[in-house]
């Protein structure tokens, strides 16, 4: 092992939740393989959301309040000792990024995921947040570590110069893994799990649910974990559409119950859209990754990174944004044929466990940093 120390600086870090916070907290446990020394930087703050790994990491708190937290960040960041010998490892450009340049850190590494890049309809963002400030970050970055190739581009097509690399999401396999459960042959049931946002797809999947034949509908049930603003317009939704006893809402699902949830569907389905003049994406969308390491195939839409996440055909399906007529077919089929349903969940943990390994990743990673 190398005399270097891993400096993980991120502001989202559990008991946050989100997709930031779990990939930073994953970095921090596999890197220490490849690190004399793996230590992160971050907000106290309180929650819940403590992941199955979270006290396996020496986590320095900064204060909650904002501007006391990155005065002491600073701070921190200009006394580091053994900045030569030191690899700092930022969650965002900004302000994470920033401050680790600004106080001379010459490894700063930078975590891209998707929606920080989009400019949305702000004049702010494309004519100075985008093509000026967050042009001169990424440049100076020593490297800029993608989520996926979707992402990479983003941040390409801000600074063409920028030495961007695409390095796809990992999944913990040991920990999402497939757990024998008695399961209902009589229904083909779906999942989803993420924050209940509009822009997630959860009206589309509802709607072409509420449109599918009574006799395909009927054999449906759909399982949703998950909170967020979205959530009451949704339950109303389901409630006009008459499909109240197909759905269940069950609110927000814990780290130490996802392995459960997930092994109790059939299917995962999560159909995000992407808008031009919108600012959120899916950069790539972990929990399809987890769904599959369970030997539960997913369903995505070709949106953002998703294709990254699953691969058509190997251990799941890509549809078009918004094409109901193809969702409606392809939830006919799975209905009708349970024999490719299981044929697609061996394939899905086949795949994960060949491509898509926290291990591989943090390998890969660590490459990348030398």
């Amino acid at each position: 092992m190398q005399n270097k120390h891993l400096l993980i600086f991120s502001y989202d870090y559990p008991p946050s939740n989100g997709g930031i916070a779990r990939l930073c907290q994953e970095i921090a446990t596999g890197m220490n393989d490849y690190y004399t020394s793996v230590t992160v930087l971050t907000v106290d703050k309180e929650g819940i959301s403590k992941p199955y790994n979270y006290e396996q990491v020496k986590i320095v708190k900064l204060p909650a309040k904002r501007l006391l937290c990155e005065l002491a960040a600073w701070w921190y960041l200009l006394r580091l000792p053994n900045k030569k010998h030191t690899d700092v490892l930022c969650g965002l450009w900004h302000p994470e990024g920033i401050m680790s340049l600004l106080a001379g850190i010459k490894n700063t590494f930078i975590l891209a995921h998707g929606t920080e890049y989009l400019s949305g309809t702000s004049s702010f963002r494309k004519r100075f947040w985008h093509p000026v400030y967050c042009k001169w970050v990424l440049g100076k970055a020593k490297k800029v570590i993608a989520n996926s190739h979707y992402t990479q581009q983003l941040t390409l097509g801000i600074n063409p110069k920028a030495r961007s690399i695409g390095l796809p999401l990992a999944v913990n396999h040991e920990y999402f893994k497939p757990i024998a459960t008695e399961k209902d042959s009589q229904f083909l049931k779906l999942c989803t799990v993420s924050r209940v946002l509009q822009f997630k797809g959860h009206d589309f999947i509802a709607r072409t649910i509420a449109s599918l034949p009574d006799q395909i509908r009927n054999q449906i049930r759909w399982n949703i974990g998950g909170t967020g603003p979205y959530l009451e317009e949704l339950k109303r939704l389901v409630k006009e559409l008459a499909i109240e006893e197909i759905v269940t809402f069950h609110g927000f699902v814990p780290d130490e119950e996802l392995p459960y949830f997930y092994n109790a569907n059939d299917v995962f389905i999560l159909c995000t859209r992407e808008q031009e003049d919108s600012t959120q994406v899916e950069g790539f969308g972990l929990v399809f990754l987890e769904a599959q390491a369970c030997g539960i195939p997913a369903i995505g839409t070709r949106t953002g990174g998703i294709p990254d996440a699953i691969k058509h055909g190997q251990g799941g399906w890509l549809i078009e944004q918004d094409n109901q007529e193809e969702l409606s077919d392809l939830l006919c089929l799975l209905v009708e044929n349970r024999d490719l349903v299981n044929q697609m969940s061996h394939i899905a943990r086949n795949r994960v466990e060949r491509e898509a390994t926290w291990q591989l990743y943090c390998n890969n990673l660590n490459k990348l940093m030398q």
